[in-house]
């Protein structure tokens, strides 16, 4: 049987990404791709970043699979819909995977899909695959991770089992299944840089509540640093990266992981910039200097809020003394500090988002970036606010992101949060950097405005 996998993400229709232009490879299909062809069953990937749902389908309809395996996640459902119709129509089998068809199972598969895997895929692939070739796409009753319809249509969820297989078993990303280089051109276009994306381990084991694990649960497995040495010598010398973006959940857990993987790069002459992911709690000055040598220049946090209260009720494990004392070591080393910021978490009130506001402002992290939070399917905050989430016009309208809360301000109260968070920054380091008076004049008036807004918006609930 002719297998396809798919990802059905398009730069195209993506105005944000079009700005920022910093696009990486579906790793998680080039796994599969990888582990497939060690399996001896014959794969091909369609990779959609740079292409258009038009030419996918002209593509499909040249090379006719019998099975379409097809991610999806948070930003990809619609088009997966719209996959999953031409399938019905062609007679292909559509198999899902990734986050959102884990925790989407019922309704994937009232919509036509036909086989859903939760969890990873490498293994139930096989399994299911194999299954397939020699029967009925509804007899997979004893596959694990494995959902479907059985011939009287009935759902079949079969139980979940977290894979112990060590990481370092499977193969390396298979990257010559697609066009690495188109990736690599538009880095250099829009960056001057060569990035290439690479992972050390999968899952977390966190317990961040609004967090989800729908692939990897609540686990944590770590690759020997030399096989993540092998990987990064065969990028340089196969697509000469000039910066390295190691796409962790957490790339900090281990120190004593992290002072081998130093030792080895040493030894290797290895020396890329590079950046990640770590928490404040999992981090100290030691592992920052290491960092730095690695060729480390910039590492992500998830400070989220300046409330501890709100920190406690998302479940962080986190102190606003440890974000502190983590930005610091950062800065006094050269290392860029980057913050993920969350507005309009349950509970949070007035006062807890000028808290963050403050403490944003007052750390002076290099580079933030916002959100607002969001209910997503299968994570211990989606279970606390369940009876909360407006529903508008059901489930094929909507995706996760854009579900809303009662009992919550209205959307343009977080927006004008946003942007006083980007003045009171901005004014502050005018202030330090001894700019301009116009600018900071500005600042304080734009930030004053937001105010305003803030506070009038205040009593009004969604």
């Amino acid at each position: 049987m002719k297998l396809i996998l798919t990802h059905t993400y398009f730069i195209a229709e993506d105005p944000h990404e079009q700005e920022v232009m910093k696009p990486y490879p579906p790793l998680g299909l080039l796994y599969l791709s990888a582990y497939l062809k060690q399996q001896g069953i014959g794969v091909q990937v369609y990779d959609t970043t740079f292409s258009t749902f038009p030419e996918l389908i002209t593509y499909l309809d040249r090379e006719q699979p019998d099975i379409l395996g097809i991610h999806c996640n948070l930003l990809t459902k619609y088009n997966v819909m719209k996959l999953i119709r031409y399938c019905n129509q062609h007679n292909i089998i559509a198999l899902l995977g990734g986050p959102d068809a884990s925790t989407q199972v019922e309704e994937f598969l009232n919509y036509g899909a036909d086989v859903i895997i939760s969890g990873e895929g490498e293994e139930a692939l096989v399994s299911v695959l194999e299954r397939l070739e020699k029967g009925s796409k509804h007899e997979l009753h004893d596959i694990p991770n494995v959902s479907f319809k059985d011939a009287e249509g009935t759902v079949v969820q079969n139980p979940r089992q977290a894979s112990r297989r060590h990481l370092d078993e499977y193969p390396l990303p298979d990257r010559e299944a697609i066009d690495l280089n188109r990736y690599l051109d538009t880095w250099e276009q829009h960056h001057g840089q060569r990035s290439v994306s690479l992972i050390t381990a999968r899952g977390c084991a966190f317990t961040c509540k609004w967090c989800s694990h729908s692939v990897y649960g609540w686990t944590h497995r770590r690759r020997k640093p030399e096989n993540v040495i092998r990987e990064i010598k065969g990028i340089i010398e196969r697509y000469r990266p000039t910066h390295l973006w190691f796409a962790d959940d957490v790339f900090t857990v281990n120190k004593r992981w992290l002072q081998k993987f130093h030792h080895l790069m040493t030894a290797e002459g290895i020396r890329l910039p590079f950046e990640c992911i770590s928490r404040a709690d999992r981090i100290d000055e030691e592992m920052v200097i290491l960092l730095k040598a690695l060729g480390c220049y910039r590492i992500w946090f998830g400070a989220e809020s300046g409330s501890q209260k709100v920190l406690d009720a998302m479940s962080r494990g986190v102190t606003k003394a440890q974000i502190s004392d983590a930005t610091r070591w950062c800065q006094q080393h050269g290392i860029e500090a980057g913050y993920f910021v969350m507005f309009g978490y349950p509970g949070e009130v007035l006062e807890d988002i000028y808290e963050t506001i403050e403490f944003v402002r007052d750390q002076q992290p290099d580079v933030y970036l916002t959100t607002v939070a969001y209910p997503l399917r299968g994570t211990t905050m989606y279970q606390e606010i369940q009876d909360d989430i407006i529903y508008e016009n059901g489930w094929e309208s909507h995706l996760q992101r854009e579900l809303g809360l009662k009992n919550r301000f209205q959307s343009r109260l977080y927006n004008f949060a946003i942007k006083k968070l980007a003045s009171e920054y901005r004014r502050k380091q005018l202030h330090r950097q001894n700019e301009q008076l116009a600018k900071r004049i500005y600042h304080g008036l734009r930030s004053a405005y937001c105010d305003f807004q803030i506070k009038r918006l205040a009593g009004e609930k969604t």
